[in-house]
């Protein structure tokens, strides 16, 4: 049996136990062995000198195929493991001192919901199962869409929603109790960060509350939770019909080429943009990062600053409006 299969096994098994790890990095670390065994060279950790793994990160782009983000992400977590190794005494510390990696990584577009879009998805009235809506795409052009799981994408509406409100992610939404809910306030432990949150409720996040308010969930969960994968599906349906389809540019480097591709907004949608737009948002009318960063958990402001940047460029379009208001020039 290869001995870096079983080692890894073994690191896996190790830090699990000793850092608590969530389900999402070991996850993590059963692809890095995926990538290990299917790669098929590295028998043994002698194999990962500065060339063996130059090799890997090679395989990583042009056979495996992956996203240059996805490469450093195998890359930064193979060094993590042969670190353990050398403490373990499984390989001399030497081996990794020379090897450097270069990444071309393009930052995603923070991708979130104007207040405009928000409340258009708010206060969306799905249609019965089988209505045939009429849609426009990014170009005016009308197209015809089937209505299918009325309920759900209502429900998926409800949930977004809420996340936009309160920030929540939906690690967290999916586990908020009812006991959890103090009149103006919901204390989550986040899953993430296991902080102990005080996020205070806004009117729209009460009347969602309201509305499931007397209905009766497993573990006596205060919303209609479904996973996270079913509301993905669920909200890209609904911000389609909802016509938000302005075009989002993702520009990437798989094996060393540029990648472009333009996509609708809805089909870029995910849970993870209900926390976006609230962070967003927030920022943009003036809320002070700090204030912001004690209702989402962030521990510094570097993970704020792709928000605190997008803030910024929307004051300085808000100066100008003031300025051509006071210049007695009508807006445009």
């Amino acid at each position: 049996m290869d001995t870096v299969l079983v080692r890894i096994s073994e690191f896996i098994q190790d830090q699990r136990l000793a850092n608590q790890w969530e389900p999402s990095t070991v996850k993590m670390m059963h692809t890095l062995r995926h990538h290990l065994a299917r790669f098929g060279q590295a028998h043994d950790l002698s194999y990962f000198d500065a060339e063996g793994i130059d090799r890997f990160v090679a395989y990583l782009r042009r056979d495996a195929g992956l996203q240059e983000i996805s490469v450093r992400k195998n890359y930064k977590n193979l060094i993590w493991f042969l670190h353990w190794a050398v403490r373990k005494g499984y390989m001399p510390r030497e081996q990794l001192l020379t090897n450097k990696q270069k990444f071309k990584i393009v930052q995603k577009p923070v991708i979130f919901l104007t207040r405009e879009e928000l409340l258009r998805v708010y206060n969306y009235k799905v249609p019965p199962t089988g209505t045939v809506v009429t849609l426009r795409d990014s170009d005016g052009k009308e197209y015809s869409k089937r209505i299918t799981g009325s309920a759900a994408i209502g429900r998926a509406r409800d949930l977004f929603c809420f996340c936009a409100f309160t920030s929540l992610r939906y690690s967290d939404m999916a586990k908020l109790c009812r006991t959890d809910i103090d009149q103006d306030y919901i204390y989550v432990t986040t899953q993430k960060t296991h902080d102990r949150l005080p996020i205070d409720l806004n009117s729209y996040a009460k009347a969602i509350l309201d509305k499931y308010s007397r209905c009766r969930f497993k573990g006596n969960r205060a919303l209609p939770v479904m996973s996270n994968q079913e509301l993905n599906i669920y909200l890209k349906d609904l911000c389609e019909l909802c016509g938000i389809c302005s075009p989002v540019r993702i520009v990437k480097y798989c094996n060393g080429l540029r990648v472009e591709e333009v996509f609708p907004k809805w089909k870029r949608i995910t849970s993870h943009c209900a926390r976006k737009t609230f962070i967003c948002y927030a920022l943009s009318i003036g809320i002070p990062p700090v204030v912001v960063m004690k209702w989402t958990g962030h521990s510094d402001y570097k993970s704020m600053k792709p928000y605190i940047d997008i803030a910024s460029d929307r004051k300085t379009a808000a100066m100008r409006l003031f300025d051509r208001m006071l210049a007695g020039e009508p807006p445009v």
